[in-house]
């Protein structure tokens, strides 16, 4: 079996940790309210813009984990899924951090009548 990877944005830096499936604090009124998940993206936008609470200056880690138990949400389920690729890990996953990078610039977009900011990102060195 192919395990194929994801990405997480964080403010917090998980890296190692293992993270649990859960209803996210930071949701769309919209959204479902009972499948526990972790919201992951296979890109590294897809990830920011789904979390989208984001602002000029955060630094935020982006970590990888991998999953075989994903699952693709409906519009019904996540109004801007089909612009974010978010997609949801039913199982808990292992944080592995990837880059750590600064927000240096937004852009908002109205997708399925819901705003999305889409970031602009600076690489941190380590």
């Amino acid at each position: 079996m192919i395990n194929i990877y994801y990405y997480f944005a964080s403010k917090n830096n998980f890296d190692g940790e293992t993270l649990k499936p859960r209803i996210p604090t930071n949701k769309m009124k919209c959204e479902d309210d009972i499948i526990k998940r972790i919201c992951v993206s296979q890109s590294i936008n897809g990830c920011l813009t789904a979390v989208g609470l984001f602002n000029i200056g955060d630094i935020i880690y982006i970590h990888k984990c991998n999953s075989n138990n994903a699952m693709q949400p409906s519009t019904e389920q996540v109004g801007d899924a089909c612009f974010t690729g978010e997609q949801w890990i039913l199982e808990s996953v292992r944080m592995e951090l990837f880059i750590t990078v600064t927000i240096i610039g937004m852009i908002a977009a109205d997708i399925n009548n819901t705003e999305n900011i889409m970031y602009s990102f600076k690489l941190i060195e380590k």
